[in-house]
């Protein structure tokens, strides 16, 4: 019986775990945004008020809201920053109270945080199951390749 040959030249095991190691990568990827979304350890939530909002020209590179927001840091401190957010990101209207995240180390670097309605989760959602898929064919093709040793050892 003659051995079938992949016209392609890539075998599925290589695929297979090609399909892993991105699985694996896009995970690492998704799990950088939950944190970044959803701070990162040693950051600390506060409290803002959103002082003025501005949209971008619609010639701008990028469309978005511009947020200027105020806030206090436990020494008493006043900082006030302005971001910009995607229009992907929540809207919020002068004088709403808004979410901060800042390190206790660099108060004035804080940044707004913006729920995402859980579309963070997509990359790393994403990337398991791609992982899995690979780890599947990984598996599958090994346990093919066994059998059919068996069968060239029986013949």
């Amino acid at each position: 019986m003659a051995e079938y040959r992949n016209p392609t030249g890539v075998s599925a095991l290589r695929a297979a775990l090609t399909a892993v190691m991105c699985g694996i990568l896009v995970t690492g990827i998704g799990v950088t945004v939950i944190w970044d979304g959803r701070g990162w350890p040693g950051e600390v939530y506060t409290t803002a008020r959103l002082i003025s909002s501005s949209e971008t020209p619609l010639r701008a590179n990028r469309q978005g809201t511009y947020y200027e927001f105020q806030y206090a840091v436990p020494d008493g401190r006043q900082v006030v920053l302005s971001e910009m957010v995607t229009s992907s990101g929540s809207l919020y209207r002068d004088g709403d109270s808004v979410t901060v995240l800042y390190s206790p180390d660099a108060p004035e670097q804080g940044r707004l945080w913006v729920s995402r309605g859980g579309a963070e989760f997509l990359p790393a959602l994403g990337g398991i199951a791609l992982a899995i898929v690979g780890l599947w064919g990984v598996i599958h093709e090994l346990l093919k390749r066994r059998r059919r040793r068996q069968v060239t050892a029986r013949a």
